[in-house]
């Protein structure tokens, strides 16, 4: 019998309706338990979550920031939330047993770079949401499954993909496809299995997604591919992979990559009876969490392989649509330093090593760029091979807008697979060409650093055997070429062109330099500093005239700082960090390294201690693989100061130097006794005045910029944390004495997100956290100063929500280059290709004084018209403040 509440026993048609409503309270009862035990995110009202917040944390959310999605943790019942504002996606994390102390993670839309939607299935109830943010990596969201997602994806399209979508006016949008390519789609069993893909008619695809509103309604679907299922769509703002999954197909994973993570690609012919399908393989950089699992990479987002059915896609014309997107249309100017070998006739390597090594050879540009233009057609109509090389069987070509790798696959090269490599230019973070030693090793080496993630774990030889290193890839790259036939300065010449930036447009450098480093030194004390490999100052006057002489800086570059160590050497100029590293017993083999002032991340400077004479330099450049260069320079002959202030004048100069705070408030020491001995007993930090710290740092030292300002300055011990209007600025003091201090500067333009935290019960203080794309920065705070943790939260609000200064890499970037000096009618032959000496003109400026600089100190300024670094004595008589001629 069944029964009501009071225990009556109901009619008989009262029954049914009943039982009902009882597996409905049920299921719903069953879902929520589920939802809450797996942590599924439920929707609730974002508007009355976001009045809440205001009230409760008027400084989380900024004054023209709005929330659109706002989601509670398991099902609805949970402590924690996730909220999608118009600036960023903010998540509240409560932590430990009370739920006192909690962390507000701040991911700016800017940051992201590939996101995921994934809707439930019939088994899986609950929907997934993945993000793939730099600095901070993979984040994951899991929903109950009556979330709209493909809201939440069409939200996400709009906020982070508007406005980047790269090659907008990329030949995609006027694709003609070839007619001899099937585009019916079908999938055979052998494709079905070896997961190959079908060219397929676009603009039925772009109506399917448009009408599931999966693409923006400017956007344009302009390259579809379909295998069974699964798609692989290339549109005008983004690539987009569909992925359906399970029996039923219910559940689907949409994946976009945005155009920009996008660092490099390759396609790869069919080959012969058994390899029936042709390859395309996409470089980009999605953050991920770094693995050390043997036989698999670093990163598990770093490369997209694509298989198409032979005879179902233009391949050719695919590699065409791509390059467009990431090296643009637009025609580049000729190479000035290119040696084009035109007319010269290819008589082999004529050495059984350099056979045998595989070592490249330079060949007649001209011949590859007719080739390549049409058989097959890798090149654009408006680019051109400027050099080209030729190793036992496969190729290389420098292009005046990348470099692409010619693979020849098969026995003796006689087979149909083919594998074109294609890297632009913008892609090289740095570069060396390293010459040949005088014995064993006869081959050169040109070196390539790239921006992305490729390095590979491999699998240890036997069970018993250490893991062995990880391995590059082609995050580094290392080329091999025979060294009497590659003109090797015409190499370094040629990538310093093509991979440097020159137009910085940067305020003028007035860096003081302490006359102290020019003087010499002992016999003993030049023993100890070679023992220890410390870098001393040399004239940089006459560096740069000898680098002049041998063409190996640009015309418009400048030696600023000139070390010497040994037989190696560090230089800095107007456009790059340059070393030379002398190699063997005979020194004959060198290594020539650039790095270019933008590629800079992160750098460093600590000074000497008293048993640890020496200082030291250290700078982190954008690369995934041996991106961080040190140098010990010698106590008294480098001026530390100086080299920091010309890094930062290069890398921050350009960036926004006004406070990020509202109001500047008064620094005001917070907490009790205890609590201050407390947190200097667990390391956290207390709050310094910023205005003393301003001026303190313009004098002593003179680190600051001009322009630059603290907003926030913290204690803890002897370091200081402190936030500069540019930059975060960490101040380690080591040692017994703390004499020894090291200076390291992160800009915060590169800075990607970043959390903060709450206090806790007690002794956990406040704490924050920046995520960069090196070195993560983490700094505890005093207790009773929870109050600061929300002024840093407005500053790093204010500077990643709001900044307008865009780093390399995220706008378009313009190579150095101009119109050749040769005449189309002459023959250049194997001799390398020099500049016209540069021949500076008389001319007087007038340079002030600054306030931390006496007459009789050397000064170092910039030329108002060529930025040239020169180095003055400032005359006497002249007051702090005040002006004096200087002529050249």
């Amino acid at each position: 019998a069944c029964t009501n509440n009071t225990g009556k026993v109901l009619p008989h048609n009262n029954r049914s309706a009943h039982l009902n409503i009882d597996n409905i309270n049920n299921i719903m009862v069953f879902s929520t338990a589920i939802a809450f035990m797996g942590g599924n995110a439920k929707q609730i009202d974002a508007q009355e979550y976001e009045q809440k917040m205001r009230e409760d944390h008027p400084q989380l959310l900024q004054h023209d920031e709005n929330i659109v999605f706002a989601f509670k943790g398991r099902g609805g019942k949970g402590r924690d939330s996730s909220m999608f504002t118009t600036k960023r996606l903010l998540i509240r994390d409560k932590r430990g047993m009370t739920g006192k102390r909690v962390r507000y993670v701040s991911v700016p839309y800017k940051s992201i770079r590939a996101f995921c939607v994934e809707t439930n299935g019939s088994l899986d109830t609950d929907q997934e949401l993945k993000i793939y943010a730099r600095g901070i990596g993979k984040l994951s969201m899991d929903f109950v499954n009556n979330v709209n997602v493909i809201a939440i994806h069409r939200f996400l399209s709009a906020v982070v993909i508007q406005g980047k979508g790269a090659g907008a006016d990329a030949a995609g949008g006027s694709f003609v496809h070839d007619g001899g390519v099937n585009m019916a789609g079908d999938t055979g069993f052998l494709d079905l299995m070896g997961s190959n893909y079908s060219q397929i008619d676009k603009h039925q695809m772009e109506e399917t997604l448009k009408r599931s509103s999966i693409l923006l309604d400017d956007e344009q679907v302009e390259l579809a591919f379909q295998c069974n299922r699964d798609s692989f769509i290339m549109t005008s703002k983004r690539i987009l992979k569909i992925d359906v999954q399970g029996i039923t197909g219910k559940k689907v994973e949409y994946l976009t990559i945005l155009w920009p993570a996008i660092k490099g690609f390759s396609v790869e012919t069919a080959g012969n009876i058994i390899d029936r399908d042709s390859e395309l393989t996409l470089f980009f950089n999605l953050p991920d969490i770094p693995s050390c699992a043997e036989g698999f990479p670093r990163n598990s987002r770093t490369r997209m392989k694509i298989d198409f059915r032979d005879g179902k896609a233009d391949l050719f014309a695919v590699q065409k649509y791509i390059a467009d997107k990431l090296i643009g249309v637009d025609t580049m100017p000729s190479s000035k330093y290119a040696n084009g070998m035109i007319g010269q006739y290819d008589h082999g390597s004529g050495s059984f090593l350099a056979w045998i090594g595989d070592d490249n050879r330079m060949i007649d540009a001209a011949d590859a760029d007719r080739k390549f233009h049409t058989d097959p057609p890798i090149l654009q109509n408006c680019e051109t091979v400027e050099m080209a090389f030729r190793g036992r069987r496969d190729m290389i070509l420098f292009t005046g807008k990348r470099l692409i790798f010619v693979d020849i696959q098969g026995f003796l090269g006689m087979g149909k697979k083919v594998e074109y490599l294609s890297v632009p230019w913008t892609t090289v973070s740095a570069f060396s060409v390293r010459s040949a030693g005088s014995w064993v090793d006869k081959d050169s080496e040109m070196c390539l650093w790239l921006d992305f993630d490729d390095v590979f774990n491999p699998r240890r030889n036997n069970e018993d055997d250490p893991p062995p290193p990880p391995i590059p890839r082609k995050s580094w790259v290392e080329l091999d070429f025979q060294k009497d036939k590659v003109d090797l300065m015409v190499i370094h010449r040629y990538l310093s062109e093509r991979c440097m930036r020159v137009n910085h447009h940067l305020k003028p450098c007035n860096v003081p330099v302490s006359p102290d480093t020019m003087r010499p030194s002992g016999a003993m004390e030049n023993l100890m500093n070679w023992i220890g490999n410390n870098a001393a100052a040399i004239d940089a006057k006459a560096v740069e005239a000898q680098f002049r002489e041998s063409n190996i800086i640009q015309p418009d570059e400048h030696v600023a700082f000139a070390f010497k160590t040994g037989r190696d050497s560090l230089y800095f100029t107007n456009k790059r960090i340059f070393l030379i590293d002398v190699q063997g017993f005979t020194g004959k083999r060198k290594e020539y390294m650039s790095i270019p002032l933008d590629m800079i991340r992160v750098w460093s400077l600590e000074s000497a201690g008293h048993f640890d004479r020496d200082m030291e330099l250290t700078v982190w450049f954008k690369g995934f693989w041996g991106n961080k260069v040190k140098q010990d320079l010698r106590n008294g002959k480098a001026d530390i100061v100086a080299i920091q202030k010309f890094i930062a004048h290069f890398v921050i100069g350009n960036a926004d130097g006004e406070t990020a705070l509202q109001q500047a408030a008064a620094a005001e020491s917070r907490g009790s006794s205890m609590d201050k001995l407390l947190s200097f007993l667990n390391n956290n930090a207390t709050i310094e005045d910023p205005a003393l710290m301003t001026e303190t740092l313009r004098t002593s030292p003179p680190i600051l910029q001009e322009d630059e300002s603290i907003d926030a300055a913290y204690k803890c011990g002897r370091d200081l944390f402190i936030i500069s209007t540019k930059r975060i600025i960490v101040i380690d003091r080591k040692g017994i004495t703390g004499k020894s201090t090291e200076w390291k500067s992160f800009p915060l333009m590169y800075n990607k997100a970043f959390w903060v935290e709450t206090e806790g019960h007690m002794l956990n203080g406040s704490e924050l956290k920046v995520y960069t794309d090196d070195d993560d920065i983490k700094q505890g705070l005093a207790k009773g100063q929870n109050d600061s943790i929300w002024t840093i939260h407005e500053l790093l609000s204010t500077k990643m929500l709001d900044e307008k200064h865009e780093e390399i890499g995220d706008s378009e970037i313009e190579l150095s280059g101009g119109s050749s000096f040769l005449s189309p009618d002459q023959q250049v032959t194997s001799a390398p290709i020099m500049a016209s000496v540069y021949q500076p003109q008389p001319f007087t400026f007038q340079v002030q004084l600054p306030a931390n600089v006496s007459p009789g100190m050397q000064l170092q300024v910039q030329h108002p018209q060529t930025g040239q670094m020169l180095l003055v004595i400032v005359p006497d008589g002249v007051p702090v403040g005040g002006l004096f001629n200087v002529s050249i």
